[in-house]
C-alpha cells in the first residue's frame, strides 16, 4: 500500500452500519480497517494520512447480480473481458461483484464458470466474490429475457458439475421452486453452502413458502419475472416479502419497479433485507443499439433494454452508483442506502464479516463520495484504485 503499509482517511463524513460520523477517520493497516471514530485521530503514528475535508466515506458497492457492462456480456465473455469489467467497475464505486450467467446449454454454463474462475485470479479491479447462475432450472412461462429453450428440470448432478467447474466459486443459483427436481436441488444446494434464490417462477404462495423452509434465502429481482401479489391468489412475491429470513433483490431504476413500490418494500421489509442490484447487461455504460444477452437479441432505446422487437424488459443499463443515488432520492438515510448497496449484499452471500461495511476487521473496500455526491475515489484493500481528476489536490 505504502511504506508504512497503512493509511488514515481523515476529516471525512464516515458512514458505518450504526451511525454517520460527521467528522471522523478510518484507519487501515494490512488491507483491513483497524479503527473508525471521531476526530481527532490518536491512533498509531507513522501511517500515511489523507485528508478528505468533508467528503463521505462508505463501504464500496457490491453488485451481486450483474450480467455485463461496457459492451461485455459476462455470460459469454473471456477471462480477460471479465477482468476488464472488474477494472471498469471501480470507477462507479463498485468494489466487489458477482458475475451472473443467464440460462445456457450445459457446456456453455460450465465454460462460463471456468472463465470466471480464471478471471478471479487476474482481475485487478473490483473483487469477484463468486458466481451467480440465474438458471437454468427456471419456469419457461416466466422466462423474461432468457431463452426458454434452455430451461430444464433441476438436476443435482448438473449443479455438482458446475460447482466443480467453478472451483467452488459458485455462490448462488436462482431456481423456480415448481420445476421438477427443485425440492432435492434446494436441499442439496443449501447443504453445499450455495445461496438459493427464488426467481423466474410461477410458483404459488404455498410452494414458495415450502422453498423457503427448505433453504431458499433470497429473492431474485423481487416482483420481476415471478407470480405477483393478488388479493385472491397471493404468489411468490408476497411469500418472499413476508418471510423475515429472505433477502430481497431490487432493481431500483424506476423502470422495473415503481418508486412507490420500492419505498413500500423497504418500509415493510426493513432496509436490512433489501439488496440493491444492477441486473445490468452489456449495454450498461455503452451506446444505445443492439446487444446480446447470452444468445438473445436485446435492443436498448432511451436507456431501457428490451427484447428486440418486443415490449419485454431485458435486464437494465443501471449502475450500482445510480441505484444508490435513486434510493437516496426516495428519502432514505445515507446509512440505509449504503446498507442496501453494500452491507446487505455481502450478508446475503454470507461474507458480511469480511466485506460490506466500515467496521474494524473488515476489508478496507471503500468508496469516497465528493461533496457533489458523485464517486470521487475507490479503495480496495486500502489501495487507491480509482480517483477522479483533482481528488488528491
Amino acid at each position: 500500500m505504502n511504506k508504512h503499509e497503512g493509511l488514515v482517511l481523515r476529516k471525512a463524513r464516515v458512514v458505518t452500519p450504526h451511525r454517520v460520523i460527521q467528522n471522523g477517520y478510518v484507519a487501515i493497516e494490512s488491507e483491513r480497517i483497524v479503527d473508525v471514530g471521531d476526530e481527532p485521530y490518536r491512533g498509531r503514528e507513522g501511517l500515511d494520512e489523507l485528508y478528505l475535508n468533508g467528503m463521505t466515506v462508505g463501504p464500496g458497492f457490491i453488485d451481486t447480480h450483474i450480467h455485463g457492462a461496457f459492451g461485455i456480456d459476462l455470460s459469454t465473455a473471456t477471462p480477460s473481458e471479465i477482468a476488464r469489467v472488474s477494472e471498469e467497475l471501480v470507477k462507479y464505486g463498485v468494489t466487489s461483484f458477482v458475475p451472473t450467467a443467464v440460462t445456457l446449454p450445459r457446456e456453455d454454463l460450465s465454460r462460463f464458470c471456468r472463465n470466471v474462475l480464471a478471471a478471479s485470479k487476474q482481475a485487478s479491479g473490483a473483487r469477484i466474490l463468486g458466481i451467480h447462475l440465474e438458471g437454468p432450472f427456471l419456469n419457461p412461462k416466466r422466462a423474461g429475457a432468457q431463452n426458454p429453450e434452455y430451461m430444464r428440470p433441476a438436476s443435482v448432478v448438473e449443479l455438482e458439475e458446475l460447482v466443480d467447474a467453478s472451483g467452488r466459486l459458485l455462490k448462488s443459483i436462482t431456481i423456480a421452486p415448481e420445476v421438477d427436481g427443485a425440492t432435492e436441488l434446494i436441499r442439496s444446494a443449501a447443504v453445499m453452502g450455495i445461496v438459493v434464490q427464488v426467481g423466474h417462477t410461477d410458483a404459488t404462495y404455498s410452494k414458495t413458502v415450502e422453498a423457503i423452509v427448505l433453504g431458499a434465502t433470497k429473492a431474485t429481482h423481487l416482483y420481476n419475472a415471478m407470480s405477483g401479489i393478488h388479493h385472491r391468489t397471493p404468489g411468490a412475491a408476497l411469500a418472499l416479502l413476508q418471510a423475515k429470513s429472505t433477502y430481497l433483490e431490487l432493481i431500483v431504476d424506476f423502470v422495473h419497479v415503481a418508486p412507490e413500490v420500492v419505498k413500500f418494500t423497504v418500509e415493510y421489509a426493513g432496509y436490512r433485507r433489501v439488496v440493491l442490484i444492477s441486473d445490468s447487461i452489456s449495454a450498461a455504460e455503452a451506446p444505445e443499439g443492439l446487444y446480446k444477452l447470452g444468445d438473445v437479441d436485446i435492443e436498448v432505446r432511451e436507456g431501457i433494454a428490451r427484447l428486440a422487437g418486443k415490449d419485454v424488459l431485458a435486464g437494465s443499463t443501471l449502475t450500482m452508483k445510480q441505484a444508490f443515488f435513486n434510493t437516496v432520492s426516495l428519502g432514505f438515510r445515507l446509512e440505509e442506502a449504503f446498507y442496501m448497496a453494500s452491507t446487505a449484499p455481502a450478508e446475503s452471500l454470507g461474507v458480511g464479516l469480511d466485506v460490506g461495511s466500515v467496521v474494524p476487521g473488515r476489508r478496507a473496500d471503500l468508496v469516497v463520495l465528493g461533496r457533489d455526491g458523485d464517486v470521487a475515489a475507490t479503495f480496495i484493500g486500502g489501495k487507491l484504485v480509482y480517483a477522479r481528476k483533482g481528488f488528491t489536490e
